[in-house]
């Protein structure tokens, strides 16, 4: 696999599926694109999510990474606007009595709307942002709420709360099928790893359905047999009764007339759909003749501070240099997914290592919580750590988002282990951040990090920029909502005033995260050359 390659893989971004069984598909082309029933449906902006009602499709579209998605309407001729302005609105689902959406219009949290045609009623109460939510039937609704603390709420079309299940100091996930017997399917970690529970609406009582050992549940919908996806060591696993699917990453898990569908990624495929009806078949052809000796990682584990770390090791074997490549969130994790980064800098004769540091999720949840008011403390100690793994002399260091963060922390707190480092749509100032990131970020950020201003001074690199010795090159979107271009802006203006060589690129028209396929790949491009050319 080159670069050029890169142009022509067609990952599977989101899709839905109904009861006759028709499809309706976003792929990455030259930019996400609809299709319909293999009709491809022209878009203005990037489509970013799609829903049958009826013979209808509901698409959720963002204007140019800005997360103030719009929603419209496909009938098989034309697209109407249903819902256009400037908030964020998404996961639209029809009812009888009209549209409902979660939103971000009252500019503090998300929270569950119903808009009949006319007038936008909020159903969701409380200041805390809408996570998730499931219509029981034509009156009632089961949603999620919370920040790490998270109630399931079933409510009427008027909000009034009928049932409400909550356990202390968990989180509860509601599911996109959650109907099921007489009641609902739901998530809770409050023993530590996510397992499967229904609630009888009749009863009142809660029966645990489904647990792994040291794995979590993420996914799961109520088929015969019922049908659940969980995480164990960063790798997915489907289970149908007695049988087990492995995957790389599954997700998007869904029932319709008698089959089931998935998206699922592994080390040598990007994200494709899929459809078990007793046998696996594969429904779309994401590397498009793309292929290339991929290199399939190895699960290690390693001792930091006295906390056991998870992590994927990828190597052909004989290299003399690496690459610590940081995962995002900080609620997230490595997969054992299909990541042509990894895959390109392997090929160029790096080892490359990513760290599941404490705060992944997948692991419990009181792996979770390890880095809480911590962040950029015990969780970069990690990363730090997973390098010596590596047992090279020369080592790189990357990541998004979060991953950003931590590796512009890590070059500038341990500044001689490096050979140089990539930071793609990164924070750097925890002050700035706080101030300008997205509405429910703050929200999150506030019971994640908190107010210590001498914690956050500590813990925003921007205030340690002088110590850097590595070549840097960082990577922002224009429109980034939740990591501000500013925030790359902040690290090129200091750099310059004290005389030193920066590399940057902010591209136009992009959020958190690249999907225009020029910008994508030349990314991708970046990075690696960039690594490459300075760790000779």
């Amino acid at each position: 696999m080159d670069y050029e390659d890169l142009f022509k893989l067609k990952p599977v971004l989101d899709y839905d599926v109904n009861n006759d069984g028709k499809l309706a598909y976003i792929l990455l082309e030259n930019k996400p694109t609809l299709y319909v029933e293999g009709k491809k449906v022209e878009m203005y902006y990037e489509p970013e999510e799609v829903k049958w009602n009826g013979r209808r499709v509901l698409v959720s579209v963002d204007k140019e990474g800005s997360e103030r998605r719009s929603i419209y309407l496909y009938d098989g001729d034309k697209i109407d606007k249903i819902l256009e302005d400037e908030n964020d609105n998404f996961n639209p689902t029809f009812i009888k009595e009209g549209l409902l959406f979660i939103s971000n219009r009252d500019r503090r949290t998300l929270h569950l709307y119903l808009y009949d045609g006319k007038n936008i009623v909020k159903l969701s109460k409380g200041e805390e942002p809408v996570e998730s939510y499931c219509v029981i039937n034509d009156d009632l609704i089961v949603y999620s709420q919370g920040i790490y603390d998270n109630d399931v709420y079933v409510v009427n079309l008027n909000g009034d709360i009928i049932a409400k299940v909550s356990y202390r100091d968990s989180e509860q996930s509601v599911l996109e099928q959650c109907k099921y017997k007489d009641g609902f399917l739901f998530l809770s970690n409050h023993t530590n790893y996510y397992s499967l529970y229904y609630y009888d609406l009749k009863s009142g009582e809660t029966t645990l359905l489904a647990k792994e050992d040291e794995g979590e549940i993420y996914d799961a919908v109520p088929h015969n047999p019922l049908a659940y996806v969980y995480l164990k060591e960063g790798r997915s696993y489907l289970k149908i009764g007695e049988r087990i699917i492995e995957g790389g990453f599954i997700h998007s898990l869904k029932s319709a007339n008698s089959s089931l569908y998935f998206i699922m990624s592994t080390y040598d495929r990007e994200d494709d759909l899929y459809k078990y009806d007793g046998n696996v078949q594969r429904l779309s052809d994401s590397m498009n003749g793309v292929s290339g000796e991929f290199i399939k990682p190895a699960s290690v584990y390693y001792e930091s501070q006295g906390v056991r770390i998870h992590a994927f090791l990828y190597s052909k074997g004989g290299e003399d240099k690496g690459v610590v490549y940081v995962h995002g969130g900080p609620d997230w994790l490595c997969t054992d997914s299909f990541n042509p980064t990894i895959q390109l800098l392997v090929s160029n004769g790096f080892k490359v290592i990513c760290p599941n540091y404490r705060g992944s999720i997948g692991f419990g949840r009181k792996f979770n919580h390890l880095n809480d008011k911590d962040l950029g403390g015990g969780d970069l100690i990690d990363v730090i750590n997973s390098a010596k793994i590596l047992g090279v002399k020369k080592v790189a260091i990357t990541g998004g988002s979060y991953g950003g963060y931590l590796t512009m922390m890590a070059i500038t707190k341990f500044p001689e282990n490096w050979c140089s480092a990539v930071a793609v749509v990164p924070f750097v100032n925890w002050f700035t951040e706080k101030q300008f990131e997205r509405e429910v970020l703050k929200q999150y950020d506030e019971i994640k990090i908190g107010n210590d201003e001498k914690l956050l001074k500590e813990r925003s690199p921007i205030f340690f920029i002088q110590n850097i010795r590595t070549p840097l090159l960082i990577l922002a979107g224009e429109n980034d909502p939740r990591c501000p271009a500013e925030e790359t802006l902040q690290v090129v203006e200091e750099l310059k005033r004290l005389g030193r060589e920066i590399r940057y690129k902010i591209y136009k028209g992009e959020g958190h995260g690249f999907v225009k396929r020029e910008n994508y790949v030349d990314s991708i491009k970046e990075t690696v050359e960039f690594i490459v050319n300075n760790c000779k």
